[in-house]
């Protein structure tokens, strides 16, 4: 099976857009088991004092960005299953996963064909970022592992050029 990531909405995009719509909503995440190196977060979106979605996630530490980050992974996808349950899926309602957890499809089938296309950024690029970033202080962007190489280059060159860059998103942001 093959899917191109490029085609799926990060995580961060979805919940800037939901912010922005519902500035005093509350999105709140709880670790909810973590033994044997195996997470599992809930988040929940309330807007006006009631729970309107949720979503769960489970990760397994293993190797490249999951052999450090697992937990934030796992947590970042809860709140991108939360935000898909209360219908911000992207533009394309058919593509309701988020790019992180097509990553995970991806990581799971191991298939080094597809891998190979993907249009992520590098294990080599994602640590340029975390040095410079540490270097200068600062902490690197919670959707790291979602950059396309092109993001990563122009978030390092930012860094660089020592301006505060903003994350970028290969999705348009379009309205429901």
């Amino acid at each position: 099976m093959g899917f191109n990531l490029d085609d799926y909405e990060p995580v961060a995009s979805r919940l800037d857009r939901f912010l922005k719509a519902h500035p005093d909503a509350r999105v709140i995440t709880d670790l909810v088991h973590y033994l044997s190196d195996v997470a599992v977060f809930k988040c929940e979106l309330w807007l006006n004092g009631e729970i309107i979605a949720t979503g769960w996630a489970e990760e397994i530490r293993g190797q490249g960005v999951l052999k450090t980050s697992h937990v934030e992974v796992c947590e970042t996808s809860s709140v991108g299953r939360a935000l898909a349950n209360a219908g911000l899926a992207g533009s394309d309602f058919t593509k309701r996963p988020s790019r992180e957890e097509m990553g995970k499809v991806q990581r799971m089938q191991g298939d080094t064909a597809i891998t190979e296309n993907s249009n992520l950024a590098s294990e080599k690029q994602q640590n340029m970022i975390r040095a410079v970033c540490k270097s200068m202080g600062k902490v690197p962007p919670h959707n790291l592992q979602a950059f396309s190489k092109r993001e990563a280059s122009a978030y390092i060159d930012s860094l660089k050029a020592g301006e505060q860059p903003a994350p970028t998103y290969d999705a348009p942001e379009e309205p429901f």
